[in-house]
This record gives C-alpha cells, sequence and structure tokens, in this order.
C-alpha cells in the first residue's frame, strides 16, 4: 500500500492531490496497478500505521501491486455504478473568456491535450469537479462544489481531486516543452455561484 498524510493548512488538500497522483502515474509507468480509496478503507488502521498526529489528514490510499488480468465482478459493478468510464462532454467543463462561453477541442488549439488530460483524471465517485476557463494567457481552475464532500472541520475531498487535475495540466504542459507557473491569484471574473477559484496556471 502508499498512503500520505498532510498537515491541515491552507491548500493542503490541493497539495494532496497534486502529489499522490504524482506517485500514481510513476507507479503506473512502471507496470503497477493502484486506485485511489478514501471512503471505504480501514481508515483507523491506516492512521495508525502512518503515526497520524493531531493536525495531520490522511486523505487517501492506493493498493500497489500487478493488476489481474479480469477484474470480478464487484469491481465491474462498482465501476459501472459510478460511471467510471464515463466523462463529462469538453465543452461542459471547459470555457474561454467567461463561463458563458464553452470551448471545443477544435477551439482550444494546443491546448486541447493538457485540457483532455484533465477531462480524463480521476476523481471521487467520478463527480469531475474542476471547471477551466482560458483567458489572457492564463487558465484558471475552478472547483464545482457537490454536497457531502465538505467535513465538518472544513476538510474539501473534492480539492483533492482539484489537485490531480491540477497535476495532469502542467505534466501535459511541460511534455509539450512549456514551462506552465503555478499561481493562486483570483482573476475575479463573475463565475456561478456554485463555483469557487482555486490556481491559476500562465500558459
Amino acid at each position: 500500500w502508499i498512503a500520505g498524510k498532510v498537515k491541515q493548512v491552507p491548500h493542503a488538500e490541493e497539495a494532496f492531490g497534486y502529489s499522490f497522483e504524482k506517485v500514481v502515474l510513476f507507479a503506473k509507468s512502471i507496470g503497477l496497478g493502484t486506485t485511489w480509496i478514501a471512503g471505504t478503507m480501514n481508515r483507523q488502521a491506516f492512521e495508525k500505521a502512518i503515526d497520524l498526529q493531531k493536525g495531520e489528514k490522511l486523505p487517501c490510499v492506493s493498493p500497489l501491486g500487478y493488476p489481474a488480468q479480469k477484474m470480478a465482478l464487484r469491481e465491474v459493478m462498482m465501476r459501472k455504478g459510478v460511471g467510471a468510464d464515463k466523462r463529462m462532454k469538453f465543452n461542459e467543463l471547459f470555457f474561454e473568456g467567461s463561463f458563458e462561453k464553452p470551448i471545443s477541442e477544435a477551439e482550444a488549439g494546443a491546448l486541447a491535450e493538457p485540457l483532455e488530460m484533465v477531462r480524463w483524471a480521476p476523481s471521487a465517485v467520478n463527480k469531475q469537479p474542476w471547471r477551466i476557463l482560458l483567458a489572457d494567457g492564463k487558465a484558471h481552475f475552478y472547483e464545482k462544489r457537490s454536497r457531502g464532500y465538505l467535513s465538518p472541520d472544513g476538510w474539501d475531498l473534492q480539492r483533492v481531486d482539484m489537485g490531480i487535475a491540477l497535476y495532469h495540466f502542467e505534466y501535459s504542459l511541460c511534455g509539450q516543452k512549456k514551462k506552465p507557473e503555478l499561481l493562486i491569484e483570483d482573476p475575479g471574473i463573475p463565475a456561478p455561484p456554485d463555483l469557487f477559484y482555486t490556481a491559476t496556471y500562465t500558459l
């Protein structure tokens, strides 16, 4: 198993998602299988194993090993239940200039691949909470918050998903020999009330 803990400080969720997904994708690159687990693990056992301290959080864990040749029926049914092999349409997730102007893959040009990498990123119950607004040479990431993912202490599991999305976007851009810079600088662009600014990449 791999597990990680993080101090409960501002942007801890995004930082954890970014870092853990980097490990997960490295494991995949060398032929190992993983799967993000947040809600169905024996949390008490893992917290003891990693010596979780006050002020720290254990967001997720993952088994690490060689994937079976065929998925078990239970796994097939679970994946079907959350639509794990489906994703929202490109123009439902990505926008240009304002949230009233969806963008197509053709209109995205060189950014089509990085955005598609985000579109296929994993997320809790496949909610795909990310929305990206392209404006003035920057990509602004917003979280579309769903009920049930915000804990009483303010911890937001969907912000872990946002960290995953950030890593997918950056990894793809770096693959194009670009050097994106990550900023936390809310552009103040009008957004729907259920969207919350996360971070920005310069392009």
